[in-house]
């Protein structure tokens, strides 16, 4: 019989350098299933999570940043605190957790749109009947997707009841806002 010391494979631990984690990355990158075990243990961390690509929104908007700016670090910078700014003033006090997800397609959305116009107005110019219709499709395709975010998080909030919790002499009482009614026509 084996000796089960030489058949189970090599526990790796998580990487604790920078250069430990970049050949990690790259091992994973080429496809290497064997570095499976130590990316499932790293994944339960947040920090570990966004830098192996958990965060997909992010990655597909630092994608549309790079694609906008090219090599302006100014411009990319100023789109992202732009982002920030708005991702944090909808977000507002205590977000729920769709409420977060609604506003990170919001702000995805937003960005889109500003890329869909700045790229027809850049090529307007010299563009074909064909590129011109191809590109206000797209401008009208980003927008219909932005306002539908916008609306979505409007329903979600409005249909969001507040509750009130009231004690009373060591006796709770819970208190729902009444759900709007609509007067029955004879």
């Amino acid at each position: 019989m084996a000796d089960p010391k030489i058949l189970a494979p090599k526990e790796e631990a998580v990487p604790k350098t920078a250069a430990e984690l970049k050949a990690l990355l790259k091992r994973t990158q080429a496809g290497d299933h064997t570095a499976l075990p130590v990316v499932r243990q790293m994944v339960g961390n947040p920090h570990y999570l966004r830098l192996l690509g958990g965060e997909l929104a992010e990655t597909a908007a630092k994608s549309f940043i790079r694609a906008m700016s090219d090599t302006d670090i100014g411009f990319a910078e100023a789109v992202q605190k732009k982002m920030e700014l708005m991702r944090a003033e909808l977000l507002g006090a205590n977000p729920t957790p769709i409420e977060r997800l609604l506003v990170e397609r919001i702000v995805a959305c937003w960005l889109q749109v500003q890329d869909a116009d700045i790229r027809t107005a850049q090529g307007q110019r010299d563009a074909s009947i064909r590129l011109a219709d191809f590109h206000q499709r797209r401008m009208d395709a980003a927008n219909r997707r932005f306002l539908a975010a916008v609306k979505a998080l409007a329903v979600v909030r409005k249909l969001a009841v507040p509750v009130l919790q009231v004690n009373i002499a060591k006796k709770q009482v819970n208190v729902v806002a009444p759900a709007a009614v609509t007067p029955a026509t004879d």
